[in-house]
């Protein structure tokens, strides 16, 4: 990372090397230099994320990726004590009066969440650091290490997702990485998609007002399309119709409702009405209809009876 020649590795031939390559030596080096400190693991791992998130002036910024995509190499390769204190620095993001207060956000959500921008115009928040440096240590995570998503979103953060910044910094956090758990882990994507539906209906009926619907509706659409499909369409269901009329209105072709169920309605309490009886229909005349006492003429076109006349008979002499 330091752009150092000659590296702090010798040159060798590294096909009959322990190791494929420097890198993977360089890793396997540090974690069991962490590994071998006199303290806890979770001391570590909050030490190795504060590299990033605490010590921006010592880290170059114009290379603060490559830190970052370090940082989750390093420590997705430790056990999971050194790794999981990640989960504890989302939750404090999420509790955190930026994402639970609608007056910080308001007007530029979306932009708050571009680490790329926010980073090169100086304007970068903890909030968005946290969520770079998630999809980096969840870039190099293993799909073991993933599958722990699913239950974090439902029994850590579902319950204190109330307010529309925090459902959309979710979507933000897991969204990346939906195609990869539905090709390695269908079944955590089905969970993760359910818990999607949960965490919305818990602000739905936590705030009065939404203002973004229509992201929040595009978002669950793509999802619905693209990997989850009518596999959860029954738990999707219940959660869609306790939503307000104006969520609902925007996910009716997830449930297949209709638009104009009112008024179908209304149509069939009408329809269901007692019809009152109609007049009877007047009997038929019966004054005779007159008849034409002339002869009829024979038509042209009618062939008439009796015998050939003479000229239209012939006869056969023989030869």
């Amino acid at each position: 990372m330091a752009g150092k020649s000659p590296g702090p590795f010798p040159n060798c031939d590294w096909r009959f090397n322990e190791f494929p390559n420097p890198a993977a030596h360089a890793l396997h080096v540090t974690c069991v230099e962490l590994m071998a400190l006199a303290v806890s693991g979770k001391d570590v791992g909050n030490a190795l994320l504060n590299v990033v998130l605490k010590s921006q002036p010592l880290v170059p910024r114009e290379n603060i990726t490559a830190w970052m995509n370090a940082i989750g190499l390093v420590i997705t390769a430790l056990p999971e004590p050194y790794w999981i204190v990640l989960h504890d620095r989302i939750v404090s993001v999420i509790s955190s009066p930026v994402l639970t207060t609608e007056s910080e956000w308001a007007g530029f959500p979306f932009a708050l969440l571009d680490f790329t921008a926010c980073h090169q115009s100086y304007s970068e928040m903890n909030c968005s650091y946290v969520l770079a440096l998630a999809h980096a240590v969840w870039h190099h995570s293993s799909i073991g290490q993933l599958s722990l998503i699913p239950k974090f979103l439902s029994e850590t953060l579902k319950p204190i997702v109330q307010t529309e910044f925090q459902l959309l910094y979710v979507y933000h956090l897991v969204g990346p990485f939906l195609q990869r758990f539905q090709q390695e882990r269908t079944r955590c994507m089905l969970e993760i998609g359910v818990a999607f539906y949960e965490m919305l209906q818990a602000v739905d009926q936590h705030c009065k007002h939404l203002t973004y619907m229509d992201p929040i509706c595009d978002f669950l659409y793509h999802i619905k399309y693209m990997y989850t499909g009518d596999s959860v369409k029954e738990q999707v269901d219940q959660i869609i119709m306790t939503l307000r009329p104006a969520m609902k209105l925007r996910l009716r072709f997830i449930t297949h409702s209709s638009k104009a169920e009112p008024s179908a309605s209304a149509a069939a309490s009408a329809s269901s009405a007692p019809v009152p009886p109609t007049a009877a229909p007047p009997p038929p005349s019966t004054t005779p209809v007159p008849v034409s006492s002339a002869p009829t003429q024979p038509s042209a076109l009618t062939p008439t009876t009796g015998s050939p006349s003479p000229a239209s008979q012939h006869t056969h002499t023989p030869m």
